[in-house]
């Protein structure tokens, strides 16, 4: 993997996942963007039409709306909130970008895990959303799974 991997946070939204004690998310890290959104029409996509229950055509269809999508959102939030509204219920990016930019951009999911990493290597009390150094990112990646499963967002 790269030394700035990126990130992909998705959480499942086709059912109340907080009813059975969990959320259904799941992070997964590329080497770069291009892999990232190779996965996007690839993957995702199939499992978005299993979640749905698409049909063959339909889900066709959803890989050429999201290439369309790729190509008139070369920022990563723009891209994020396309993909949210046509995913709309079944599931949902609350991330998408590269690790350093986890480690110390103000964005509602950054900030969080940071105040959640921070919990766990103790942290300054007085900024717990503080960037996070370049030395500490393979433990930010350990902390982001957790905070996968345990993070509120």
């Amino acid at each position: 993997m790269t030394d700035d991997p990126w990130a992909l946070c998705h959480l499942d939204d086709s059912f109340d996942a907080s009813l059975l004690g969990r959320k259904g998310a799941q992070i997964q890290w590329f080497e770069d963007r291009e892999h990232l959104i190779e996965f996007l029409l690839e993957d995702f996509i199939d499992l978005l039409a299993d979640v749905g229950e698409l049909e063959e055509d339909q889900t066709e269809s959803a890989r050429e709306r999201f290439t369309l999508l790729v190509e008139q959102n070369p920022d990563n939030r723009g891209l994020i909130d396309a993909i949210n509204d046509l995913a709309s219920g079944l599931r949902r990016i609350a991330w998408l970008g590269p690790l350093s930019e986890l480690a110390e951009i103000s964005d509602e999911f950054a900030n969080g895990l940071r105040a959640f990493f921070w919990t766990q290597y103790d942290g300054d009390e007085d900024d717990p959303e503080a960037w996070v150094q370049e030395e500490l990112w393979p433990q930010l990646v350990e902390c982001a799974e957790e905070y996968m499963v345990e993070g509120d967002f």
